[in-house]
């Protein structure tokens, strides 16, 4: 552990979290189904030249339950970075996970992700304005003139904001929960279904995924229909990151399929989030994912579609026939809680 943090701390400079708690968490928490724990260094001369974390998963394809793995966190020692490294690292990782997934990339990263990888689809972006305040004084510093700009500006926010307002299903309870039970373990079978393709939820993985995690507080909201959970949303407000903004995000979601859009639950539950979210103090609040039901839900509750930010998803599969079945961009549910950023 000592190796691994100094090397953490050599790429990724100061961080504002507490790396050996998000560390022990993230990659030494939870086994693989081999025992292994999911964090890979690559060692030269005695010396971590590499490492790469990954997360176990359950993916569904089309109903059908396959392993595959998350690669997070693949970092290489500065001083040799743009020397082949990062690809090496992917080529042997390759060799012992059948399916590998990636989302998001920087700068740096892309170009090797798109040679190695299948860029299947993008995570795109819904935002809502909820105060004016910290956007303006990111642009201009107003001084004690800004409460006078932006308080017309947050009371025009308000009332758009109020036009959005959408009326729950009948027959359903909204309430906040500390954690996920076996009730989520029925609610993602119903989702898992020809011609879709997602990670499987599950109380121990959310629980461990948003409950336990050590970086950032989550809330989750459920829907019930009397015993029986017909949806959930869970967000956050990181106020422990860099956060001039006051930026909040829907992270993750799954409601049961509907047959028309007006009986989905998503919409209100989304609407309960965000009314959380403001009543902590959020002054913006995002929302990204690749989802068929996702931009119904965003429009409903006043989010308005961001054309101009995306976040990249990538797959690999060592089978031909899987990795083309991967590929197809329309099949893929994906949500925030797929990116390993709080």
């Amino acid at each position: 552990m000592p190796g691994i943090l100094a090397f953490r701390c050599k790429v990724n400079g100061e961080m504002w979290w507490d790396d050996r708690a998000f560390v022990e968490w993230r990659y030494f928490s939870r086994k693989t189904e081999t025992g292994d724990a999911p964090y890979w260094v690559f060692v030269w001369n005695g010396e971590v030249v590499g490492a790469c974390g990954l997360e176990p998963v359950t993916l569904v394809i089309d109903g059908n339950p396959v392993a595959a793995t998350r690669t997070l966190d693949i970092m290489v020692r500065p001083d040799l970075d743009g020397r082949g490294l990062g690809a090496f690292m992917n080529l042997v990782l390759f060799k012992h996970f059948p399916i590998t997934l990636v989302t998001g990339s920087n700068a740096r990263s892309h170009q090797m992700l798109t040679r190695l990888f299948h860029h299947t689809t993008d995570l795109t972006f819904w935002k809502t304005p909820i105060r004016s305040r910290s956007v303006i004084a990111e642009k201009v510093n107003l001084g004690r003139a800004t409460l006078l700009l932006t308080s017309p500006l947050d009371l025009v926010l308000a009332i758009t904001r109020s036009r959005y307002r959408v009326a729950p299903p009948p027959g359903l309870n909204f309430q906040e929960i500390e954690a996920f039970d076996t009730r989520v373990d029925e609610l993602s079978r119903t989702g898992e279904r020809p011609g879709r393709v997602m990670v499987r939820r599950s109380a121990e993985y959310l629980n461990w995924r948003f409950v336990a995690n050590p970086r950032c507080h989550h809330r989750i909201f459920a829907a019930f229909r009397g015993s029986r959970l017909d949806g959930y949303v869970v967000t956050r407000f990181n106020r422990a990151r860099p956060n001039p903004r006051r930026e909040a995000e829907i992270v993750d979601w799954l409601a049961t399929p509907t047959v028309s859009a007006n009986d989905s639950v998503l919409p209100a539950l989304i609407q309960t989030g965000v009314d959380a979210l403001i009543r902590e103090g959020a002054e913006i609040v995002s929302c990204a994912a690749a989802a068929a039901d996702v931009a119904g839900a965003m429009e409903a509750t006043g989010f308005r579609f961001r054309p101009g930010e995306r976040l990249p998803f990538f797959v690999r599969a060592t089978e031909p026939a899987v990795h083309d079945r991967l590929s197809s961009a329309n099949s893929w549910f994906l949500t925030r809680g797929d990116l390993d950023v709080e």
